[in-house]
């Protein structure tokens, strides 16, 4: 696991408010007089009794089971605060029903008025138009692509930007390449490879993997019930190259 972007990209709003909500029930729980103010008078009043160290045990745990592929920092952050943010609201529930519903307002509040910062470290990535794209593929057949189609309002397009350009610095060369094409801008090409551009899609974003000029692979594939259930991580993106 390594750090491949600038430390201060998670000095952002998004990071600190998550890491703020993931840390929540333990500083109001052990700081005082935050504790005495927010929790009622019991002898555990102040210090975390069994049940709550037992959430935080099975926390560790968790996080042990989900990341022992190894992800990428960026991938074992967000899964950090995922969970953390789980097991926070599961400590409030468990001292106060009124603090779990405000806790979950403020994780509702974080999240829309504090996105995830775009990515704009280093990256060796080409950024192709519907004809560039295709005459690369035509010109150039000996040369491996393997291509993101997205939109710039898709969530999921935004959160697959980072772990993708990491991987073009680490494995791009001359007979691999990595491209992009923005199907907000480019239609035809959403209608070429028969992907929706819906905000309801669950083909955003799509990889796909050209040799010898062909589509050999995409990711999402098709079954016979519709799209697959794909996520994108730095190794299942490495599997598809």
């Amino acid at each position: 696991m390594r750090l491949m972007v600038d430390p201060w990209h998670y000095v952002s709003g998004f990071h600190i408010s998550h890491l703020l909500l993931s840390i929540s029930f333990t500083l109001l729980k052990n700081v005082r007089p935050l504790c005495t103010f927010v929790f009622e008078e019991s002898d555990h009043q102040c210090s975390l009794d069994w049940n709550e160290t037992n959430i935080y045990f099975f926390l560790i745990c968790t996080l042990v089971v989900k990341n022992r592929k190894g992800p990428s920092f960026d991938e074992l952050l967000k899964k950090i605060f995922l969970f953390s943010k789980v097991a926070n609201f599961l400590l409030f529930f468990y001292s106060d029903l009124r603090l779990a519903i405000l806790f979950s307002v403020a994780c509702m509040v974080v999240v829309v008025t504090c996105p995830e910062p775009i990515y704009k470290g280093p990256q060796e990535i080409t950024y192709f138009t519907h004809d560039t794209l295709q005459e690369e593929l035509e010109t150039r057949p000996r040369t491996t692509w393997l291509i993101e189609l997205y939109t710039s309002w898709s969530a999921k397009c935004q959160e697959l930007a980072t772990p993708f350009a990491q991987i073009s610095n680490t494995y791009s060369h001359t007979h691999l390449k990595f491209g992009k094409v923005d199907l907000g801008r480019q239609q035809e090409t959403a209608k070429e490879y028969l992907i929706d551009t819906s905000a309801t899609s669950s083909q955003l974003p799509t990889i796909i993997l050209f040799q010898n000029g062909k589509e050999v692979m995409r990711k999402p594939g098709r079954t016979r019930r519709g799209v697959a259930k794909y996520s994108f991580t730095v190794v299942s993106i490495k599997g598809s190259g």
